[in-house]
């Protein structure tokens, strides 16, 4: 498909490009004849060649007006196009998508420990965001942990937009077009936040004295009514621009409170636009589109024209628009109070409906991470289960991928036992990624799965702090520590690694053990993986709610072989030693 729409995108850009090819050379062509026929007319001092210059001048800024248009189709079929390449090269396993490195955070309860975001994170699998918007609300998403509700409404909403390729394709070109970051996302936030100035109501008074004497005057000199008229004409002409000049400064401090939001927002109103032009089924989208009607609000209607009052205000920069249509009727002051009106009108509404279509992107981007992966499932919401048939690693390649199933649902606990490189660490981080992706509303890649929303926890990746003069131990203590504490509160999943590496053996076995069973009396689910086996004894304790898993390794031809299949149990064989004498360190 995405080589189809290729093909289709090249077919139409080969068109465009001969159209714009003709229309810059007519353009040229009319431009250079206006000119020469100005020339005829000064030198044979003729007005019937000004006329003809008059006609070709309008023809050509119609032909340029075309152009325009056409550039701008030209623009939106090479982003199409561009959006197809990177999907094909994105299965051919080159990711050339944001990868999010502005939301690490060593900090958070799981994102930093199982990767969500960096080089060939998650967060770069899934992202086919175009606006900083749409990027902020993708990395929110992946760190929450919602409602079983809303997973379920967000799961109907992503499997209709998987099936809408045409919808998702055109709202992420707009979205890639509009291209925003957060400094206009902040300058239209400010701008909501910051009251218009209220001049003096003498210049609405001058606003409507000064083109009226005008407008008389000219009535009175082109009737040749009395010689005063031609003066007043130009004296009146003069205290237009003169009372907008004193004007323009509560219109420059608007523009720069817009900080040149005008194309930003035009593309928002073309985004919205679009999507409640569209007919939805799931709940979710509906009262999403809900959302943006505030009774007699339309949300992309109010946003296309604010976008055009700034367009207009910005033309003040405009020396031959402030003269002529200042002098005349003092348009910039019109154009103002326009704006103050959209103001009452519909300020309180502005934000809330940009923000909006963050929510949108996301649900995009997720719809076609189910395109792309049509073989994965939803995960059933349950209200205590957790279990996964299956279960594959997203990122791994599809036919290198190993899946295993689990249970957590009588063993609210799982020792996880295995030699080096066995694939402990990265089922732990399989489990996890998996949950991540059920609480965002996206299909996962195994057989069946049941999930309900527990708060992950999860201890992987602690690194010494020099800055904060924090030992490897003292972090992994600390992370405990917040674990514990939130198992207090409520019941949470928890996924840790080797923890205590930072101490000797003895103190990190019964450290271990003391962990797992303060875990386990505070009803808490999840793994821990070691390599210490007595630490599996544990399960003997408590036999009914824990339970032994390992990964194992074989020698054969004096070779290590893994499977990465789970199994039932305690770990049999090592492999540090067999390692270090075949590469020759002992």
């Amino acid at each position: 498909m995405y080589q189809k729409i290729i093909a289709e995108q090249q077919a139409i850009l080969n068109k465009l490009n001969k159209q714009k090819t003709i229309l810059s050379w007519t353009r040229l062509v009319l431009l250079i004849a206006a000119i020469y026929f100005f020339y005829l007319m000064l030198y044979n001092r003729d007005g019937i060649y000004g006329f003809y210059a008059l006609i070709l001048f309008v023809v050509f800024l119609v032909i340029v007006n075309i152009y325009i248009k056409k550039q701008e189709k030209v623009i939106y079929h090479q982003t199409l196009k561009k959006i197809n390449e990177d999907e094909i090269a994105f299965l051919d396993g080159k990711f050339n998508f944001d990868e999010g490195k502005e939301f690490l955070n060593p900090q958070h309860a799981f994102s930093y420990d199982l990767d969500l975001f960096g080089r060939n994170s998650i967060f770069q699998f899934i992202n086919r965001t175009g606006t900083s918007l749409g990027k902020n609300k993708l990395a929110v998403s992946l760190q929450e942990i919602p409602t079983s509700e809303t997973i379920s409404l967000k799961q109907k909403a992503v499997e209709e937009l998987a099936s809408k390729t045409e919808f998702r394709q055109h709202f992420q070109t707009l979205a890639a077009i509009a291209n925003t970051t957060d400094k206009e996302n902040n300058a239209i936030k400010n701008w909501t936040e910051t009251q218009t100035a209220k001049p003096n109501k003498i210049f609405s008074i001058l606003a409507i004295i000064f083109p009226l004497l005008l407008l008389i005057s000219i009535i009175g000199s082109f009737f040749d009514l009395h010689p005063v008229f031609d003066k007043l004409t130009i004296f009146v002409f003069s205290l237009n621009l003169f009372a907008v000049g004193a004007f323009t400064k509560f219109i420059l401090q608007e523009i720069g409170k817009g900080d040149k939001i005008a194309f930003s927002l035009q593309q928002y109103a073309k985004m919205i636009r679009f999507f409640n032009e569209n007919e939805f089924e799931s709940a979710y989208l509906k009262q999403i589109q809900e959302k943006l009607k505030n009774e007699n609000v339309n949300a992309n209607e109010a946003l296309t024209e604010l976008s055009n009052i700034f367009e207009k205000l910005n033309t003040v920069a405009n020396l031959f628009i402030f003269i002529a249509f200042n002098g005349t009727f003092q348009y910039h002051f019109w154009v103002y109070k326009k704006l103050q009106n959209w103001k009452e009108k519909y300020l309180a509404f502005l934000w809330d409906s940009v923000s909006i279509i963050g929510e949108i992107e996301v649900l995009n981007s997720l719809a076609n991470f189910a395109y792309n992966n049509q073989e994965y499932v939803y995960p059933t919401i349950t209200q205590d289960k957790i279990q996964f048939e299956e279960l594959g690693h997203p990122l791994l390649s599809k036919s290198k991928r190993v899946r295993n199933s689990i249970d957590f649902t009588n063993q609210q606990f799982v020792i996880l036992t295995g030699s080096n490189m066995s694939g402990k660490s990265t089922y732990l981080r399989t489990v996890g990624i998996n949950l991540v992706l059920s609480y965002v509303g996206a299909p996962i890649d195994c057989k069946s799965a049941q999930v309900f929303p527990l708060p992950l926890w999860v201890s992987m990746r602690l690194t010494d702090s020099l800055s904060d003069s924090e030992s490897f131990f003292f972090a992994e203590v600390k992370r405990l520590k917040q674990i514990v504490t939130e198992a207090e509160k409520q019941q949470i999943f928890v996924l840790l690694d080797e923890i205590l590496k930072g101490t000797n053996s003895d103190d990190k076995k019964s450290g271990t053990v003391g962990v797992i069973e303060k875990l386990h009396h505070l009803n808490v689910l999840g793994m821990i993986a070691t390599h210490d086996l007595e630490v599996c004894e544990t399960t003997y304790k408590y036999p009914q709610s824990m339970r032994n898993m390992c990964f194992e390794v074989e020698i054969i031809d004096n070779e290590l072989h893994f499977d990465y299949k789970l199994k039932d149990g305690v770990c049999q064989n090592k492999n540090a030693t067999f390692i270090m004498k075949k590469m020759e360190i002992i």
